[in-house]
Parts: C-alpha cells; structure tokens; sequence
C-alpha cells in the first residue's frame, strides 16, 4: 500500500489585507485631500456667487434696455428713458429709474425718478469702481454713472462724472474681503452688455 503524505510548505497561510502603516497612510492622505478642499471651497463659492451678482445687474442693465425700447414704464411717459443709476456713495445699491417728464430726457437719474424697488447687492459684494473706456484708454475716476436707454435704438447713452457717450463703460463688482477677487459688467455704446 502506498501512503500518500501530503506535506505543509506553508505552516502558516499568508493573509491580506491593510497593515496598520498602510491604513494610517490611507487616512493622512483622505485628511489631506479634505483639508484642501474644504480650504478652496470658500474661495471657490465666493467666485461662484460674484459671477452670479455679475450676471444678476447685467439682466437688470438689459430689463431697463428692454423697458427704454418698449412701450411701458408711467402712463403717458413710454416715450421717455429708462435707466440704471450707480451711485460710489452706496456701493451696495443701484437704482432702475425713467425719466420723469417735467425733468425732460436729459439721461441723468433725479430723485423721484425710480421705478420699484432700489437693487441690492449682495452683502458679500459691492460695486468697486466705474470706469469709463474712451478712444481707447480708459479711465476709473468715476463717482456715479447714469446708463439709459430710450426708443427706437437699443444703444446705450453713458453719462458719468468725466464722460457723457463714451465708448463702454465698465462696473467693476468686488468681493468685500478680498477686493483683488472682481467681475466686471460693460455696457457698450451699441448696447451690447457683457460679464467678464
């Protein structure tokens, strides 16, 4: 008879699995890579929410464009401009406003002129500067800017402080905390209304 012996190489089976170097270098990275990202996060969102108030005073620019060309606005006034005024004193307002017919259609906005509600800009936010662009320079010396528009053209009449009709002009919206972090609105002439 033969007996078959069937011997252990192995006396001990090889087992698998993490060992506790390679699960405490697992977490140290997890930790890392959330850490990072939870720091960008903020940065990120405040992007994010300054690129929304961009767009949002570009739809507001382009409502008073709409209301300039259409008939609407005051009974018996549709004739007359619509605008938006800006004002440096309150960086956290700006104004949709017609011109009223005992003042005429000079452009500019006068109290009393509003229509609604006075926009808000974010808390978070505010409107840094206004600069104007004129034979291609451009200059940001501007306290306040009357942007209107008034049928039958979708052209944009620009006046401000040192320009009345330049070529664009440029609304510069900051975070409150880090003024370096900025969109930009422009309102050309034609009537075009951009954010970059």
């Amino acid at each position: 008879m033969f007996f078959l012996f069937h011997k252990n190489k192995n006396k001990f089976k090889k087992q698998t699995g993490f060992s506790l170097i390679e699960l405490m270098i697992s977490i140290g990275i997890v930790t890392l890579v959330t850490g990072i990202v939870l720091v960008r996060y903020s940065s990120f969102n405040n992007t994010v929410l300054l690129q929304a108030q961009a767009y949002e005073l570009a739809l507001d620019i382009r409502e008073a464009q709409v209301l300039g060309v259409s008939v609407g606005g005051k009974t018996g006034a549709f004739r007359k401009a619509f605008g938006i005024y800006i004002n440096l004193d309150k960086p956290n307002t700006y104004i949709l406003f017609q011109d009223a017919p005992s003042s005429g259609t000079d452009g500019l906005y006068d109290p009393g002129e509003e229509v609604g509600d006075i926009y808000t800009v974010d808390p978070r936010f505010r409107i840094l500067d206004i600069c104007v662009g004129v034979g291609g320079t451009e200059s940001c010396s501007n306290h306040s800017a009357s942007i209107t528009f008034k049928r039958p053209d979708f052209d944009a009449r620009i006046i401000t402080d040192t320009a009345t009709n330049p070529d664009y002009i440029k609304i510069i919206l900051a975070s409150d905390k880090d003024t370096t972090v900025q969109k930009n609105v422009i309102v050309y002439q034609s009537g075009q209304i951009t954010v970059q």
